[in-house]
Parts: C-alpha cells; structure tokens; sequence
C-alpha cells in the first residue's frame, strides 16, 4: 500500500506552527529567566514595615530613615546588605531613642546601587528576629 503524498499547503501549515510554538516557548523562557535585580531599571524608594516600626529608603537622597512606632521600651534595628560595596554586609542601623522618634544613616550609593533590608525589634544591641519585616529592596537614584 503506497502513502498518500500530502498536499503542499498542509506542509507549510505544520512548519509553521512548529515555527511560532517554538518561538513563544523561547520567549517565554526568557522573560521567566529574567532575576528581580536586572528587573530594577531606575531608582526605587521602598519601605519595610514591622509591628515595632519601619524604616524608609529615599532612592532620591539615598538617605536611610529609622521609626520607632510603638511605646513598648523595645529599640528598632535595620539590618541591611549594600551590593554597591565590596564587603555586602549585614549593617546595622539603629534607632534606641524611643516612641515617635525617627534616626536618620545618610548612604552615598552610586546611580542604581542596590539595598537590601528589613526591620526588627532590638533590645540592649541583640535583635529580636520574632518581631521582623519581610526583606525589602531598593536601588538609589542620583550619585550626592
């Protein structure tokens, strides 16, 4: 028994949709390969809240703002990593004025320099890692 041959139209047809599945495929596996750190294209300001407090990264004047928001006899301690420097960290800001009270770490980060940080309680300099914010990131704008 001899095989039908297939008409020409029907071979482009195939060879064309194995053509745009393979595409989107690659495209797809591009887009899902790309990291959080290459997603960040300008400055970003963020903030990282806890129970105890938060702390606020200007992207702006690269300026690194510490509250206390809760009268509870408990200090406020950033932990925070800076890919801009050849030692990444942990750093550690503090804020032990109490309630309403706001500490301010000036960072001088060049264009795009990455932060990472979260905020915790802290007691007599030890961090109490039960009352902590998720890590946030931030990128600075402008070298000061």
């Amino acid at each position: 028994m001899r095989r039908r041959r297939q008409p020409a139209m029907s071979i482009v047809k195939r060879t064309t949709t194995w053509l745009a599945v393979t595409v989107a495929a690659a495209t797809t596996a591009t887009v899902v390969g790309a990291s959080p750190s290459s997603a960040a294209t300008v400055p970003t300001s963020v903030t990282a809240t806890s129970p105890v407090g938060y702390a606020y990264f200007n992207a702006d004047t690269q300026v690194l703002s510490i509250h206390d928001s809760r009268a509870d006899g408990y200090g406020i301690a950033v932990i925070n990593y800076r890919y801009d420097l050849a030692n990444v960290g942990p750093y550690y800001g503090w804020n032990r004025e109490g309630n309403g009270t706001t500490t301010y770490y000036y960072l001088h980060m060049p264009y795009l320099g990455e932060i990472k940080f979260r905020v915790c309680a802290e007691q007599d300099g030890v961090v109490l890692n039960f009352d902590c914010s998720v890590n946030v990131f931030g990128y600075a704008g402008g070298e000061i």
